[in-house]
């Protein structure tokens, strides 16, 4: 049986010294094992660290916006944005959610939420003349 220890990356060997193949006269081969990840449909791993994309709806990134989900470890976690606005390119870092760092007791990497902002595909001229006149009094910098 191998033991995959917590925080393991793709790549790490775990040897069993001569308990490979065995041939008279030979000394037996070593069992080698090469651990590799499985891609998980939410998060994506970057060294220690974990990476989560959350697409936010244009009119929520300039207004407001709540979302929850779930750790690896089955915590729900909530983000509020009620006072800022999410630009494009924006990172939320959770420190201390991301994957357990291997031989650091109790050590994690952080969680990195990384915001998409999903524009709207067409407006109508009507649309585009509200936003004109609204957006124009922003403060840009």
């Amino acid at each position: 049986m191998v033991l995959v220890k917590p925080g393991w990356k793709k790549g790490n060997k775990i040897t069993f010294e001569g308990m490979g193949d065995e041939r008279p006269g030979c000394l037996p081969a070593d069992a080698v094992f090469v651990i590799s990840e499985k891609k998980h449909p939410v998060f994506k791993r970057v060294g220690n660290d974990l990476v989560l994309k959350a697409e936010v709806p244009l009119v929520s990134a300039l207004t407001g916006w709540s979302f929850s989900f779930r750790l690896l470890s089955g915590k729900k976690v909530s983000c509020s944005f009620q006072d800022e606005i999410i630009c494009p390119g924006y990172e939320k870092i959770i420190k201390g959610e991301g994957m357990p760092i291997a031989d650091q007791k109790g050590a994690r990497g952080d969680l990195r939420v990384k915001f998409e902002i999903a524009f709207p595909k067409q407006l109508t001229d009507e649309q585009r003349d509200g936003l004109a006149q609204i957006l124009r009094g922003c403060a840009w910098d």
